[in-house]
């Protein structure tokens, strides 16, 4: 068999191996979370002057799509505190009826979104608590979207999710990995009053006294319950649980919104904004229709822009951990993060073009070997830029891209059975001088 036939039948096998492992990288999580971090990596390096995110939420596995990121801004707030010296004038814990007052000052003042901290659970009986709680529900509904708190414990006898809680949750499959490490709850310890509707969202009560106010989710069996300043923040990027995915020990991105940096226990990894842009009216300041023009006229002279959001909240200034840790500085926070502009699509090589690729690189590789030393150190450094050079500019430049492990484990197995088997190889040096040597027999007669 000439030298020819054998390398082109190790090259065949070299090509056997590099389709081998793209069926195996399809499959193989390992591998495949390789895959996946060299392109990140390529892309992030050949783009250092853009901040890219890789979603991996696309469901096509022959299409990454690349979003670049651009710098969120602040927003302006009404807060309208609710504490005990700021209701002196109203009911404190406030009633029904006070809250009806300031939810339809807010409305009234131009904010769209609705975001109370406080819990509203009243108990009650007869058609008198029934009016009440309804006229307070009727004042929700003026808002595009409200979000409510409940404030959630883990018991020893679980309850059943509460159906406003399950629609208001983000689905666990859109966690990336494993949900081990979240905190669990699985009781609510005082029923809400309020109706659910289209535009509520219901979340968890940040606690400091039970650990949870640096928590951005919680987990109720199946379901992810946002806490209160991420259910803000969905609600100002304007998505549903199911828009919100979830990398523990990396981020939380809400969306075409924020992409939210936590970590493996689904805690913010964010440093909260000392002074966000905001106006503090109190709530005996923000009750009836005729403070309405000074609130606006506050807002004028404070933050300069009507703000979208009213947050009823405790008061943030204090010398208190929880005041300098309060939700507002952490929604503030959210806002300015980064969030993902366009989209690139790019797309895989085709399956022709990818085994054309390995079969080029698998004959490339068995004929090296067999060239002279000179020219084979130089074909080695050749392969050594111009391959890594190509899969860069395939990632950059044509938005296309292919598996890095089958091309390596093609070259590789090329190289290694040409080394291994060169000695099998005939020679034709060696062939020639045989043939001067001992030329052919002749025949003697006798």
């Amino acid at each position: 068999m000439t030298s020819w036939i054998v390398r082109l039948v190790l090259a065949f096998l070299a090509l056997e191996v590099g389709i081998c492992v793209t069926l195996l990288s399809e499959d193989w999580k390992p591998l495949r979370d390789r895959e996946d971090a060299l392109f990140q990596k390529l892309l992030t390096e050949s783009r250092k002057e853009e901040n890219l995110l890789v979603d991996k939420t696309q469901p096509d596995p022959r299409t990454r799509v690349v979003r670049p990121l651009v710098e969120g801004r602040s927003q302006p707030y009404l807060q309208i505190t609710v504490d005990e010296q700021a209701a002196e004038d109203l009911h404190y814990p406030l009633e029904p009826e006070d809250w009806w007052g300031l939810f339809n000052h807010a409305h009234a003042v131009g904010c769209r979104i609705a975001a109370i901290e406080e819990p509203l659970s009243w108990e009650g009986e007869g058609l008198a608590h029934i009016g009440r709680l309804a006229s307070l529900n009727t004042a929700l509904t003026q808002f595009e979207k409200v979000i409510v708190t409940v404030d959630l414990e883990r018991l020893p006898r679980s309850q059943t999710i509460p159906s406003y809680l399950k629609a208001s949750a983000i689905p666990i499959s859109n966690i990336l990995g494993g949900a081990d490490g979240l905190r669990q709850v699985n009781s609510v310890v005082f029923p809400t009053s309020i109706d659910f509707n289209s535009n509520t969202q219901f979340s968890f009560r940040p606690d400091e006294s039970i650990g949870t106010d640096q928590l951005a989710i919680l987990r109720w069996g199946e379901h992810i319950i946002p806490s209160f300043p991420l259910a803000v923040a969905m609600a100002q990027a304007d998505i549903s649980p199911e828009e919100v995915h979830i990398s523990l020990g990396d981020h939380l991105r809400l969306g075409d919104g924020p992409i939210v940096p936590i970590d493996e226990f689904g805690a913010f990894k964010i440093t909260r904004a000392e002074r966000p842009l905001y106006l503090e009216r109190l709530a005996a300041e923000a009750y009836s229709p005729s403070q309405v023009e000074d609130t606006r006229k506050a807002i004028t002279e404070s933050v300069g822009a009507l703000p979208n959001s009213v947050l009823f909240a405790d008061k943030l200034s204090g010398p208190s951990p929880r005041a300098r840790n309060s939700v507002l500085q952490t929604i503030a926070t959210i806002d300015t993060l980064p969030r993902p502009e366009r989209i690139e699509q790019h797309h895989r090589m085709s399956a022709r073009n990818e085994v054309l690729l390995l079969g080029a690189i698998a004959i490339i590789a068995g004929l090296v070997v067999g060239f002279p030393t000179i020219l084979r150190h130089l074909c080695y450094l050749l392969l050594l830029v111009a391959f890594p050079a190509l899969l860069v500019l395939m990632h950059k430049g044509s938005e296309h891209w292919t598996l890095f492990a089958p091309a390596v484990a093609t070259s590789m197995t090329g190289w290694i059975l040409a080394m291994r088997m060169a000695r099998y190889l005939p020679s034709r040096k060696r062939s020639k001088r045989q043939s001067k040597a001992r030329p052919p027999a002749t025949a003697i007669a006798d």
